[in-house]
């Protein structure tokens, strides 16, 4: 069910804009797909849950597999600690974005790499969908977040 509403969202962002964008929709979009670059970047250097605390909103929601949604910074914060893991690394790249005004969307693909109890690795693929609000500031912070697993990419 949950991957129906959030392929259901997407699609109705997707389309939402069907002509060419406006000239503050193109920098808005750029900014976007910037901000979602930034959060794997900062993922990558600080870990999972700085990144994800870092770029959240603080009204996010989160989806998860076989899990209610994570609604709010503090239920998402108490939510990482308790699956906090340095072993992991979760990585992404936004493969298509845009946004107009003070919202946004992107959509792209992950990968998740840990090892199990024996040491072996283990690689996870998926999609995902995040809503981004400009803040006050200028920055952009997720407000809706989710994803699914999907079969490895072909080569």
């Amino acid at each position: 069910m949950k991957n129906i509403i959030l392929f259901s969202f997407a699609v109705v962002l997707a389309s939402c804009n069907c002509s060419a964008p406006a000239a503050d929709d193109s920098k808005a979009t750029e900014a976007v797909i910037q901000a979602d670059k930034d959060f794997n970047d900062y993922c990558a250097k600080h870990g999972q849950q700085a990144a994800f605390l870092y770029y959240a909103d603080s009204s996010q929601i989160s989806f998860g597999e076989n899990a209610l949604p994570t609604i709010g910074i503090v239920a998402l914060k108490e939510s990482l600690d308790k699956n906090h893991d340095t072993i992991s690394r979760l990585t992404w790249a936004p493969y298509r974005g845009e946004a107009s005004g003070d919202v946004g969307y992107t959509f792209g693909f992950w990968k998740y790499t840990t090892k199990t109890k024996a040491g072996t690795d283990t690689i996870y693929h998926g999609n995902y969908v995040t809503v981004w609000k400009k803040e006050k500031d200028g920055t952009w912070k997720y407000v809706v977040d989710g994803g699914t697993d999907t079969p490895a990419p072909k080569s």
